[in-house]
Protein backbone atom coordinates (compact mmCIF):
# COMPACT_ATOMS: atom_id res chain seq x y z
CA UNK A 1 0.00 0.00 0.00
CA UNK A 2 1.17 3.49 -0.87
CA UNK A 3 0.07 6.39 1.32
CA UNK A 4 0.85 10.07 0.90
CA UNK A 5 0.38 13.38 2.63
CA UNK A 6 0.56 16.77 0.91
CA UNK A 7 1.78 20.01 2.39
CA UNK A 8 1.52 23.01 0.08
CA UNK A 9 4.62 25.21 0.12
CA UNK A 10 3.32 27.77 -2.36
CA UNK A 11 0.56 28.02 -4.94
CA UNK A 12 2.68 25.93 -7.35
CA UNK A 13 4.90 23.85 -5.06
CA UNK A 14 4.11 20.97 -2.69
CA UNK A 15 5.93 18.73 -0.25
CA UNK A 16 4.90 15.07 -0.54
CA UNK A 17 5.45 12.67 2.36
CA UNK A 18 5.12 9.20 0.83
CA UNK A 19 5.17 5.80 2.53
CA UNK A 20 5.62 2.67 0.43
CA UNK A 21 5.08 -0.46 2.49
CA UNK A 22 7.55 -3.33 2.38
CA UNK A 23 4.97 -5.63 0.77
CA UNK A 24 4.74 -3.21 -2.19
CA UNK A 25 8.52 -2.92 -2.47
CA UNK A 26 9.14 -6.65 -2.79
CA UNK A 27 7.47 -7.12 -6.23
CA UNK A 28 9.20 -3.97 -7.52
CA UNK A 29 12.54 -5.30 -6.30
CA UNK A 30 11.86 -8.63 -7.96
CA UNK A 31 11.19 -6.93 -11.29
CA UNK A 32 14.54 -5.15 -11.10
CA UNK A 33 16.30 -8.42 -10.24
CA UNK A 34 14.74 -10.06 -13.28
CA UNK A 35 15.80 -7.19 -15.52
CA UNK A 36 19.42 -7.39 -14.37
CA UNK A 37 19.45 -11.20 -14.55
CA UNK A 38 18.20 -11.02 -18.14
CA UNK A 39 20.81 -8.50 -19.24
CA UNK A 40 24.07 -9.49 -17.45
CA UNK A 41 26.56 -12.19 -18.36
CA UNK A 42 28.11 -14.03 -15.39
CA UNK A 43 30.99 -16.45 -16.06
CA UNK A 44 29.86 -20.07 -15.86
CA UNK A 45 26.23 -19.31 -16.66
CA UNK A 46 24.37 -18.65 -19.86
CA UNK A 47 23.04 -15.12 -20.23
CA UNK A 48 19.83 -14.80 -18.27
CA UNK A 49 20.29 -18.11 -16.43
CA UNK A 50 22.39 -17.04 -13.41
CA UNK A 51 20.86 -17.93 -10.01
CA UNK A 52 18.67 -15.23 -8.51
CA UNK A 53 20.54 -15.38 -5.21
CA UNK A 54 23.85 -14.77 -6.97
CA UNK A 55 22.38 -11.82 -8.86
CA UNK A 56 21.01 -10.34 -5.64
CA UNK A 57 24.34 -10.69 -3.83
CA UNK A 58 26.51 -9.43 -6.68
CA UNK A 59 24.28 -6.53 -7.73
CA UNK A 60 22.78 -5.67 -4.37
CA UNK A 61 23.46 -1.91 -4.46
CA UNK A 62 22.31 -1.56 -8.06
CA UNK A 63 19.12 -3.50 -7.40
CA UNK A 64 18.31 -1.37 -4.37
CA UNK A 65 18.93 1.87 -6.28
CA UNK A 66 16.73 0.74 -9.19
CA UNK A 67 14.05 -0.48 -6.79
CA UNK A 68 13.90 2.84 -4.96
CA UNK A 69 13.84 4.76 -8.25
CA UNK A 70 10.98 2.65 -9.64
CA UNK A 71 9.10 2.74 -6.33
CA UNK A 72 9.32 6.54 -6.21
CA UNK A 73 8.02 6.84 -9.78
CA UNK A 74 5.08 4.56 -9.04
CA UNK A 75 4.35 6.29 -5.75
CA UNK A 76 4.33 9.70 -7.42
CA UNK A 77 1.67 8.59 -9.87
CA UNK A 78 -0.38 7.18 -7.02
CA UNK A 79 0.10 10.34 -4.95
CA UNK A 80 -1.16 12.43 -7.86
CA UNK A 81 -4.36 10.36 -7.97
CA UNK A 82 -4.83 10.33 -4.20
CA UNK A 83 -4.41 14.10 -3.84
CA UNK A 84 -5.83 15.26 -7.18
CA UNK A 85 -2.51 16.79 -8.21
CA UNK A 86 -0.77 17.27 -11.53
CA UNK A 87 2.98 17.44 -11.10
CA UNK A 88 5.18 19.29 -13.59
CA UNK A 89 8.92 19.19 -14.14
CA UNK A 90 11.25 16.83 -12.28
CA UNK A 91 10.39 16.30 -8.59
CA UNK A 92 13.28 16.52 -6.13
CA UNK A 93 13.68 13.88 -3.42
CA UNK A 94 14.56 15.62 -0.15
CA UNK A 95 14.66 12.45 1.98
CA UNK A 96 14.85 8.71 1.25
CA UNK A 97 14.90 6.29 4.15
CA UNK A 98 13.48 3.05 5.58
CA UNK A 99 11.59 2.81 8.84
CA UNK A 100 11.96 0.00 11.40
CA UNK A 101 9.52 -2.16 9.42
CA UNK A 102 11.57 -1.71 6.23
CA UNK A 103 8.89 0.46 4.63
CA UNK A 104 10.28 3.08 2.25
CA UNK A 105 9.79 6.66 3.49
CA UNK A 106 10.24 9.37 0.88
CA UNK A 107 9.91 13.14 1.14
CA UNK A 108 9.63 14.90 -2.22
CA UNK A 109 9.36 18.52 -3.24
CA UNK A 110 7.49 18.94 -6.52
CA UNK A 111 5.99 21.67 -8.67
CA UNK A 112 2.37 21.64 -9.77
CA UNK A 113 0.19 23.66 -12.06
CA UNK A 114 -0.51 26.88 -10.15
CA UNK A 115 -3.43 27.20 -7.79
CA UNK A 116 -4.91 30.65 -8.35
CA UNK A 117 -6.91 32.45 -5.70
CA UNK A 118 -8.67 35.49 -7.10
CA UNK A 119 -9.28 38.04 -4.36
CA UNK A 120 -9.35 41.45 -6.04
CA UNK A 121 -11.45 42.32 -9.07
CA UNK A 122 -14.54 44.15 -7.90
CA UNK A 123 -13.95 47.87 -7.41
CA UNK A 124 -10.48 48.01 -8.96
CA UNK A 125 -9.83 51.45 -10.46
CA UNK A 126 -8.57 51.75 -14.01
CA UNK A 127 -8.67 54.38 -16.74
CA UNK A 128 -9.47 53.93 -20.41
CA UNK A 129 -8.62 56.33 -23.21
CA UNK A 130 -11.52 57.79 -25.17
CA UNK A 131 -10.44 59.54 -28.35
CA UNK A 132 -12.39 62.54 -29.63
CA UNK A 133 -11.83 63.04 -33.37
CA UNK A 134 -12.31 66.71 -34.27
CA UNK A 135 -13.36 68.18 -37.61
CA UNK A 136 -9.83 69.55 -38.01
CA UNK A 137 -8.34 66.07 -37.61
CA UNK A 138 -10.70 64.76 -40.28
CA UNK A 139 -9.84 67.65 -42.62
CA UNK A 140 -6.13 67.06 -42.06
CA UNK A 141 -6.52 63.37 -42.89
CA UNK A 142 -8.33 64.26 -46.11
CA UNK A 143 -5.60 66.77 -46.94
CA UNK A 144 -3.06 63.99 -46.58
CA UNK A 145 -5.05 61.97 -49.11
CA UNK A 146 -5.07 64.96 -51.45
CA UNK A 147 -1.34 65.43 -50.92
CA UNK A 148 -0.67 61.89 -52.13
CA UNK A 149 -2.19 62.89 -55.47
CA UNK A 150 -0.97 66.47 -55.48
CA UNK A 151 0.79 68.05 -58.45
CA UNK A 152 4.20 69.55 -57.60
CA UNK A 153 5.08 72.55 -59.76
CA UNK A 154 8.17 74.77 -59.79
CA UNK A 155 7.37 78.41 -59.07
CA UNK A 156 9.14 81.73 -59.06
CA UNK A 157 9.04 84.41 -56.40
CA UNK A 158 9.62 84.37 -52.64
CA UNK A 159 9.27 81.30 -50.47
CA UNK A 160 6.12 81.16 -48.35
CA UNK A 161 4.79 78.77 -45.75
CA UNK A 162 3.34 75.70 -47.40
CA UNK A 163 5.92 75.72 -50.22
CA UNK A 164 8.66 73.14 -50.77
CA UNK A 165 12.12 74.69 -50.75
CA UNK A 166 15.28 72.86 -51.84
CA UNK A 167 18.54 74.27 -50.51
CA UNK A 168 22.27 73.59 -50.34
CA UNK A 169 23.78 74.18 -46.89
CA UNK A 170 27.33 74.82 -45.72
CA UNK A 171 28.13 75.30 -42.05
CA UNK A 172 30.68 78.05 -41.35
CA UNK A 173 32.44 79.41 -38.27
CA UNK A 174 32.09 82.90 -36.77
CA UNK A 175 34.55 84.23 -39.38
CA UNK A 176 32.68 82.69 -42.27
CA UNK A 177 35.23 79.92 -42.89
CA UNK A 178 33.64 76.73 -44.19
CA UNK A 179 33.71 73.74 -41.81
CA UNK A 180 34.91 70.58 -43.53
CA UNK A 181 32.40 67.75 -43.62
CA UNK A 182 29.45 70.05 -42.88
CA UNK A 183 28.19 70.49 -46.44
CA UNK A 184 24.66 69.30 -47.29
CA UNK A 185 23.20 69.17 -50.81
CA UNK A 186 19.58 69.15 -51.99
CA UNK A 187 17.96 69.49 -48.57
CA UNK A 188 14.18 69.59 -49.00
CA UNK A 189 12.25 71.76 -46.56
CA UNK A 190 8.44 71.97 -46.36
CA UNK A 191 8.14 75.45 -44.93
CA UNK A 192 5.83 75.78 -41.96
CA UNK A 193 5.72 72.10 -41.02
CA UNK A 194 8.53 72.42 -38.47
CA UNK A 195 10.00 69.04 -39.38
CA UNK A 196 13.29 70.56 -40.54
CA UNK A 197 13.82 73.03 -37.68
CA UNK A 198 11.24 75.71 -36.83
CA UNK A 199 13.91 78.32 -36.00
CA UNK A 200 15.77 77.78 -39.29
CA UNK A 201 12.58 77.49 -41.34
CA UNK A 202 11.44 80.91 -40.16
CA UNK A 203 14.69 82.43 -41.47
CA UNK A 204 14.10 80.88 -44.90
CA UNK A 205 10.75 82.60 -45.45
CA UNK A 206 11.03 85.05 -48.34
CA UNK A 207 14.14 83.52 -49.93
CA UNK A 208 14.07 83.32 -53.74
CA UNK A 209 15.45 80.70 -56.08
CA UNK A 210 19.26 81.04 -56.50
CA UNK A 211 19.39 83.50 -53.60
CA UNK A 212 22.07 82.98 -50.96
CA UNK A 213 21.46 83.72 -47.32
CA UNK A 214 23.02 83.13 -43.90
CA UNK A 215 20.91 81.54 -41.18
CA UNK A 216 21.74 80.82 -37.55
CA UNK A 217 20.72 78.25 -34.97
CA UNK A 218 21.37 79.06 -31.28
CA UNK A 219 20.94 76.24 -28.77
CA UNK A 220 19.78 77.15 -25.23
CA UNK A 221 22.20 76.70 -22.33
CA UNK A 222 20.01 73.94 -20.86
CA UNK A 223 19.79 71.95 -24.11
CA UNK A 224 19.63 68.21 -23.22
CA UNK A 225 22.58 67.29 -25.45
CA UNK A 226 25.48 68.92 -23.60
CA UNK A 227 27.70 69.07 -26.71
CA UNK A 228 25.20 71.51 -28.23
CA UNK A 229 24.16 73.47 -25.12
CA UNK A 230 24.81 77.20 -25.68
CA UNK A 231 26.31 76.55 -29.11
CA UNK A 232 25.68 78.68 -32.21
CA UNK A 233 25.53 77.11 -35.67
CA UNK A 234 25.87 79.31 -38.73
CA UNK A 235 24.92 78.14 -42.22
CA UNK A 236 25.35 79.62 -45.67
CA UNK A 237 22.39 78.46 -47.72
CA UNK A 238 21.49 78.71 -51.36
CA UNK A 239 17.94 78.16 -52.61
CA UNK A 240 18.12 75.88 -55.64
CA UNK A 241 14.45 75.16 -56.21
CA UNK A 242 11.08 76.47 -55.07
CA UNK A 243 7.99 74.35 -55.55
CA UNK A 244 4.33 74.55 -54.79
CA UNK A 245 1.98 71.71 -53.99
CA UNK A 246 -1.30 71.96 -55.91
CA UNK A 247 -3.89 69.81 -54.18
CA UNK A 248 -6.66 68.21 -56.27
CA UNK A 249 -10.17 69.49 -55.84
CA UNK A 250 -12.71 67.36 -53.99
CA UNK A 251 -14.49 66.52 -57.24
CA UNK A 252 -15.69 63.44 -59.09
CA UNK A 253 -12.26 62.79 -60.63
CA UNK A 254 -10.59 62.80 -57.21
CA UNK A 255 -13.20 60.47 -55.68
CA UNK A 256 -12.79 58.01 -58.56
CA UNK A 257 -9.00 58.03 -58.06
CA UNK A 258 -9.46 56.89 -54.42
CA UNK A 259 -11.34 53.72 -55.45
CA UNK A 260 -13.71 54.30 -52.55
CA UNK A 261 -17.49 54.25 -52.47
CA UNK A 262 -17.81 57.99 -51.90
CA UNK A 263 -19.10 60.60 -54.31
CA UNK A 264 -19.30 63.79 -52.27
CA UNK A 265 -17.08 65.68 -49.81
CA UNK A 266 -19.61 64.96 -47.07
CA UNK A 267 -19.46 61.21 -47.72
CA UNK A 268 -15.66 61.32 -47.69
CA UNK A 269 -15.64 63.18 -44.37
CA UNK A 270 -18.12 60.71 -42.87
CA UNK A 271 -16.09 57.72 -44.03
CA UNK A 272 -12.80 59.26 -42.85
CA UNK A 273 -14.24 60.06 -39.42
CA UNK A 274 -15.56 56.49 -39.04
CA UNK A 275 -12.19 55.02 -40.03
CA UNK A 276 -10.31 57.26 -37.59
CA UNK A 277 -12.73 56.56 -34.74
CA UNK A 278 -12.46 52.82 -35.41
CA UNK A 279 -8.66 52.98 -35.58
CA UNK A 280 -8.31 54.98 -32.36
CA UNK A 281 -10.98 52.85 -30.72
CA UNK A 282 -9.07 49.66 -31.50
CA UNK A 283 -5.87 51.26 -30.20
CA UNK A 284 -7.66 52.25 -26.99
CA UNK A 285 -9.11 48.75 -26.51
CA UNK A 286 -5.71 47.12 -27.05
CA UNK A 287 -4.00 49.41 -24.53
CA UNK A 288 -6.84 48.99 -22.05
CA UNK A 289 -6.70 45.21 -22.37
CA UNK A 290 -2.96 45.22 -21.67
CA UNK A 291 -3.38 47.59 -18.72
CA UNK A 292 -6.23 45.51 -17.30
CA UNK A 293 -4.24 42.29 -17.55
CA UNK A 294 -1.30 43.80 -15.70
CA UNK A 295 -3.56 45.30 -13.01
CA UNK A 296 -5.34 41.99 -12.35
CA UNK A 297 -2.06 40.07 -12.15
CA UNK A 298 -0.55 42.67 -9.81
CA UNK A 299 -3.57 42.62 -7.51
CA UNK A 300 -3.84 38.81 -7.53
CA UNK A 301 -0.23 37.60 -7.44
CA UNK A 302 0.75 33.95 -7.81
CA UNK A 303 3.76 31.98 -9.02
CA UNK A 304 4.18 29.85 -12.11
CA UNK A 305 6.65 26.93 -12.20
CA UNK A 306 9.88 27.75 -14.01
CA UNK A 307 9.54 24.62 -16.12
CA UNK A 308 6.31 25.93 -17.66
CA UNK A 309 7.96 29.25 -18.49
CA UNK A 310 10.91 27.45 -20.08
CA UNK A 311 8.58 25.22 -22.11
CA UNK A 312 6.73 28.30 -23.33
CA UNK A 313 10.04 29.91 -24.28
CA UNK A 314 11.04 26.76 -26.18
CA UNK A 315 8.20 27.41 -28.63
CA UNK A 316 9.11 31.08 -28.97
CA UNK A 317 12.74 30.17 -29.67
CA UNK A 318 11.63 27.77 -32.41
CA UNK A 319 9.47 30.43 -34.06
CA UNK A 320 12.14 33.14 -33.91
CA UNK A 321 14.85 30.80 -35.16
CA UNK A 322 12.77 29.95 -38.22
CA UNK A 323 12.81 33.55 -39.41
CA UNK A 324 16.20 34.55 -37.96
CA UNK A 325 18.55 31.59 -37.34
CA UNK A 326 21.45 33.87 -36.37
CA UNK A 327 19.81 35.13 -33.16
CA UNK A 328 21.28 33.60 -30.01
CA UNK A 329 18.88 31.41 -28.03
CA UNK A 330 19.87 33.00 -24.71
CA UNK A 331 19.06 36.44 -26.10
CA UNK A 332 15.64 35.26 -27.27
CA UNK A 333 14.85 33.73 -23.89
CA UNK A 334 15.94 36.84 -22.02
CA UNK A 335 13.95 39.16 -24.28
CA UNK A 336 10.70 37.16 -24.13
CA UNK A 337 10.89 35.91 -20.53
CA UNK A 338 8.60 38.61 -19.12
CA UNK A 339 6.08 38.15 -21.91
CA UNK A 340 6.09 34.37 -21.42
CA UNK A 341 5.52 34.69 -17.67
CA UNK A 342 2.66 37.18 -18.06
CA UNK A 343 1.01 35.12 -20.81
CA UNK A 344 1.05 32.00 -18.64
CA UNK A 345 -0.22 33.88 -15.59
CA UNK A 346 -3.07 35.38 -17.57
CA UNK A 347 -3.97 31.92 -18.93
CA UNK A 348 -4.31 30.46 -15.42
CA UNK A 349 -6.01 33.57 -14.03
CA UNK A 350 -8.55 33.51 -16.85
CA UNK A 351 -9.35 29.81 -16.38
CA UNK A 352 -9.77 30.24 -12.62
CA UNK A 353 -11.98 33.30 -13.07
CA UNK A 354 -14.21 31.40 -15.50
CA UNK A 355 -14.42 28.48 -13.04
CA UNK A 356 -15.16 30.72 -10.03
CA UNK A 357 -17.89 32.60 -11.91
CA UNK A 358 -19.26 29.59 -13.81
CA UNK A 359 -18.59 31.21 -17.18
CA UNK A 360 -18.90 28.76 -20.06
CA UNK A 361 -19.60 28.74 -23.78
CA UNK A 362 -22.98 27.11 -24.43
CA UNK A 363 -25.02 26.27 -27.51
CA UNK A 364 -26.80 29.64 -27.39
CA UNK A 365 -23.43 31.41 -27.70
CA UNK A 366 -22.49 29.31 -30.73
CA UNK A 367 -25.93 29.79 -32.31
CA UNK A 368 -25.52 33.55 -31.97
CA UNK A 369 -22.09 33.36 -33.60
CA UNK A 370 -23.44 31.28 -36.50
CA UNK A 371 -26.40 33.64 -36.97
CA UNK A 372 -23.99 36.53 -37.46
CA UNK A 373 -22.18 34.72 -40.28
CA UNK A 374 -23.64 35.69 -43.63
CA UNK A 375 -21.84 33.10 -45.76
CA UNK A 376 -23.23 29.58 -45.42
CA UNK A 377 -19.97 28.02 -46.65
CA UNK A 378 -17.99 29.78 -43.92
CA UNK A 379 -20.57 28.64 -41.37
CA UNK A 380 -20.19 25.02 -42.54
CA UNK A 381 -16.40 25.35 -42.33
CA UNK A 382 -16.57 26.39 -38.67
CA UNK A 383 -19.09 23.68 -37.84
CA UNK A 384 -17.07 20.91 -39.50
CA UNK A 385 -13.55 21.86 -38.43
CA UNK A 386 -12.82 21.13 -34.73
CA UNK A 387 -9.77 23.43 -34.71
CA UNK A 388 -11.74 26.40 -36.02
CA UNK A 389 -14.61 25.66 -33.64
CA UNK A 390 -12.21 25.49 -30.69
CA UNK A 391 -10.78 28.91 -31.63
CA UNK A 392 -14.29 30.37 -31.83
CA UNK A 393 -15.19 28.98 -28.40
CA UNK A 394 -12.02 30.43 -26.94
CA UNK A 395 -12.80 33.86 -28.40
CA UNK A 396 -16.34 33.78 -27.06
CA UNK A 397 -15.11 32.69 -23.62
CA UNK A 398 -12.52 35.49 -23.55
CA UNK A 399 -15.21 38.03 -24.45
CA UNK A 400 -17.56 36.78 -21.70
CA UNK A 401 -14.75 36.84 -19.12
CA UNK A 402 -13.69 40.33 -20.26
CA UNK A 403 -17.25 41.69 -20.05
CA UNK A 404 -17.77 40.11 -16.62
CA UNK A 405 -14.57 41.69 -15.26
CA UNK A 406 -15.20 45.13 -16.76
CA UNK A 407 -18.67 45.24 -15.15
CA UNK A 408 -17.00 45.07 -11.72
CA UNK A 409 -14.39 47.80 -12.28
CA UNK A 410 -14.44 51.45 -11.37
CA UNK A 411 -13.80 52.68 -14.90
CA UNK A 412 -12.60 56.20 -15.54
CA UNK A 413 -12.55 57.61 -19.08
CA UNK A 414 -9.57 59.65 -20.13
CA UNK A 415 -10.60 61.89 -23.03
CA UNK A 416 -7.93 62.57 -25.65
CA UNK A 417 -8.74 65.12 -28.35
CA UNK A 418 -7.33 64.37 -31.79
CA UNK A 419 -6.94 67.83 -33.30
Amino acid sequence: MISSEVKRISNCKVNLAIKIEKEDLDPIRQKEVNKIRRDVQIPGFRKGKAPVGLIMRQYKDMIEAYTIDSAINESLMEAEKQNNLTLVGTPEAKKIDHDDDKNLIVEIEAETYPEVEIKKVKGLKISKDKYIVTDKAVDDAIDRLRREKAEITTVEGAAEKGMILTIDMQEVDEKGVEIVGKNYKDVEVRLGEGKFDPELEEQLIGIKSEEERQITKIYPDDFPQKDYAGKKEIFKVKATKLQKEVLPELDEEFFESLNLEVKTPEELKKMTREQMERQYGEESEKRFGDDLTMLLLQENPFDVPDVLVENYLDHIVQDVKKSNPAVKEDDIREYYKGEALNSLKWHYFRDQYAKDNKIEVDDDDLDKFYDELKDEKIKELYQSNPRYLSAVKDDILNKKIYDSIVEQLELEENEIVID
